[in-house]
Formats: C-alpha cells, structure tokens, sequence
C-alpha cells in the first residue's frame, strides 16, 4: 500500500501542472537546440530579397555621367535656292534613289512599304510611303522636310538633319515617287520652310575634337615648355650668389609664373626699358610682387640681365 501511495504521488498530474520539467527531463533542452538549428538554417537559405539586402534603386546622378565630346569633323554647307529644290526632276529623283537605299531602306523597305528588316521591332512600324492616310508632318515636300530635319520622336523616327539640304531635297523626291499623286506645295509653303530653316543662308559648322584628346595634344605640345620650366627653376635654386638672382628671389612671388612670363616667354626682353614697362604696368600677373616697383635703375637692371642668362639655360635656347 506504501508502495501504491507513492506512485500515485509521482503521477499526480496536478502536481506535474506546477512542475512540467518533472515529466520531460533534460529532453526539452534537445527540442529547443532542434528549434534553434532549424532557424539558422531557414536564415542562411534566405535569398538576397529575403534578407532585405537588395540596395533600393534611385535616380542615377548625372554628375556622374562622364561623356566626351564627339569627333566632328568642319562642314561647310551651301545655300539652297528652296523655290528651284522644291521641284522635282529626274536628276533628284536619280539622286534621292541611292540616297533612300543609304539610310531609309532599311526601315521603311526597299520599295518604301514600311517592311524594311530594321523596321520589325518597331511600333509603330515605319512608315508605308504608298499609303495616303496616317502622315504625321504631312507629304508635302515642306512637311517631309520637317521630318527629316527634326525627325518623329513619339515614332521612333531619328533626325537627318547630317544629311545637306541639297540630297534631302533629292530625298524627299524619290520618297514622293511612292505617294499616289503627292500635293504639290504653294509658294507660300516653300516661302515658309526658307523663314523656318534659312536655307538660303547656308551655314558652317566647325569641327571639333574629343576633350581626352585635346588635352593629349596640349600636353604633347607643352612637354618643351615643362622641360623648359624645370631646367630654369632649377637653375634658381643654385644661382643664390649672383646679386640679380638675389633681386629676383626678393621681389617673386611666383618663380614659376616668373619663369613662363619673363624667362620662357621673353616678355618685355627687347630692352631693360621695356622689360620695367611691361612688368610694372601689372607685377602680379608676371609672378612679381609689389616691392619690385621699389627697385632702383640699377637693381632693375642686373634683374633684367640675370633673366636674359636664365633664358639662356633653358632647352632650345
């Protein structure tokens, strides 16, 4: 009965309500070291987009964006008599024909039909030159003028405003050859195209040449005046004796600027009247200070000669 009373007391589940840890033992540590093993692998199979680690997007900024400048080489363009190109003549028509086949065919199909291979992925699609309906600009030489000049941006039409006035004429001639009777345009449409563009006048543009390579070339071509520049300075450093180098290490402000202006450059160097002239009319700008408009006439002087020796050291003299 003893032994009866005592397992009643170890089942007594009143009791285990107040002490749970009585009937798992040490098992419920194995169970949270499970649950902790489940966790860190649920979070190292995470993605990118799980974690959260993927940077927001934003705008891009434009500063930087480095573009160089495009090589152009100079193009003269002659005026257009716009009365006279506004009418069509075989010779265009000729003209244009090799023209179309150079730089629309592509898109708009050799025979003009909008089904060119370039054309396929576009949508719209390219313009089908036999159709009478749908223009955007118009047919009229004027309008199609316009098209190519500032292109179609909403139809993915590009500018040819590269091309001279004169072959977009005789473009424009060929492309009308599709057209089932083009309208003809007035006079005053002609007059206003000239208003518009000033075709008349011609123009000019200048060519131009990418700024890396620019800065290239310039440096190219200083290399003789940097090689100059360092033999001189260094010429300074060593001269410290000579009274017109202890002048000019007194009355500089800039050795360097000096160096250009008087010794490289030869500024005022025709006489020692014209060398004070021209130094004292702006100090600064030739790398002197204010004092050397205190020098005397003789200071001027043995200044004015240690500068024309130091000419003399530097490369090509």
């Amino acid at each position: 009965m003893a032994q009866n009373s005592g397992l009643k007391s170890e089942l007594d589940f009143r009791d285990l309500l107040g002490k749970p840890g009585r009937l798992f033992g040490y098992w419920y540590l194995y169970f949270l070291l499970a649950l902790v093993g489940l966790g860190i692998a649920y979070v190292n199979n995470l993605t990118v987009i799980g974690k959260n680690s993927v940077n927001p997007a934003g705008p891009v900024d434009s500063s930087a964006l480095v573009r160089d400048i495009p090589l152009q080489n100079p193009m003269v363009i002659p005026p257009v008599d716009v009365a006279k190109a506004g009418i069509s003549s075989d010779a265009m028509i000729s003209r244009g024909r090799d023209l179309f086949r150079a730089n629309c065919s592509s898109c708009h199909g050799e025979n003009g039909m909008g089904d060119g291979p370039g054309g396929a992925a576009l949508n719209p699609r390219p313009r089908n030159f036999h159709a009478g309906q749908g223009w955007t600009n118009g047919p009229k030489v004027s309008q199609i003028y316009r098209t190519l000049q500032e292109g179609i941006v909403k139809n993915g039409m590009a500018s040819y405003s590269y091309i001279p006035p004169e072959d977009r004429f005789a473009l424009i001639h060929y492309v009308r050859t599709f057209y089932p009777g083009p309208p003809v345009d007035t006079p005053q449409d002609l007059q206003q195209l000239e208003l518009t563009y000033q075709l008349s006048k011609g123009s000019s543009t200048p060519g131009q040449i990418p700024v890396r390579k620019a800065a290239r070339i310039v440096m190219f071509e200083s290399a003789p005046v940097a090689e100059s520049i360092g033999a001189v300075l260094g010429r300074l450093s060593q001269d410290q004796g000579d009274p017109g180098a202890a002048i000019l290490s007194r009355v500089a402000n800039d050795n360097a600027r000096v160096v250009v202006s008087c010794v490289v450059r030869r500024a005022g160097s025709a006489s020692v009247q014209d060398f004070v002239r021209v130094v004292s009319a702006d100090p600064g700008l030739f790398g002197f200070k204010a004092a050397v408009l205190r020098l005397s006439p003789g200071e001027w002087t043995a200044l004015y000669r240690y500068i024309g020796q130091l000419g003399k050291t530097a490369p090509g003299s």
